[in-house]
């Protein structure tokens, strides 16, 4: 199974050119600039025209039209696109989980303080997972700022929840910019595919891995 993997396109997603072909294309949140249902349609018939066979989406912090007005936000999903929030799907045998939650991050949407908040999310995600999707990283992983330099934004309670999901090969995030990229550690392959660097230029190419 090929997954395409991109994230954070920010309304830009026009500028990616042709996504490399795959059979599940999954969108890991920042979908949209200012989290505006015009914006989120726009996105959608983008992503509804890509040719994979299963298309998975998560909100992220911009993309306030899934907190603010969840279910016209969620009717507007066309057939075709899964959305998943603290939700998951088995994919030809391969389960799924998508969460749009990150540790607060100044006054964006999915906020959840540290600690015991955001922990009680993680705790939904189910023991056999095997694709994780989160908008934020966990922390350590791919989560270090530019500014300042060497800070670590991602989240412990996410870390640690890892720890005890002993079948997950793939976790797909994004939400930090300059920290794109993908890194392997004990068999398992973490994915930064942030589409836009700080600038919200997109510059960087969707991330393809092979289950």
């Amino acid at each position: 199974m090929r997954l395409i993997i991109l994230s954070d396109t920010h309304g830009l997603h026009d500028a990616i050119g042709t996504v490399p072909d795959g059979d599940v294309l999954i969108h890991a949140g920042d979908m949209t600039g200012r989290g505006t249902l015009e914006e989120l349609a726009v996105f959608l018939a983008w992503f509804q025209a890509q040719p994979h066979r299963a298309k998975l989406l998560i909100a992220g912090n911009h993309d306030w039209a899934f907190e603010r007005q969840a279910a016209v936000a969620e009717a507007l999903v066309p057939q075709g696109i899964t959305y998943l929030r603290d939700a998951g799907v088995s994919l030809h045998g391969v389960t799924f989980w998508g969460s749009p939650w990150q540790p607060w991050f100044f006054d964006w949407a999915f906020n959840l303080h540290r600690g015991a908040e955001i922990a009680a999310k993680w705790a939904l995600i189910p023991d056999d997972v095997k694709v994780l999707i989160t908008h934020g990283p966990p922390h350590g992983i791919l989560d270090a700022v530019m500014r300042p330099p060497g800070k670590h934004e991602g989240c412990e309670a996410l870390r640690e929840r890892l720890g005890a999901l002993p079948q997950l090969q793939v976790h797909a995030f994004g939400h930090i910019h300059e920290a794109y990229g993908t890194i392997e550690d004990e068999g398992r392959r973490f994915v930064n595919a942030s589409i836009c660097n700080v600038s919200y230029a997109p510059v960087n190419a969707p991330v393809i891995v092979d289950l």
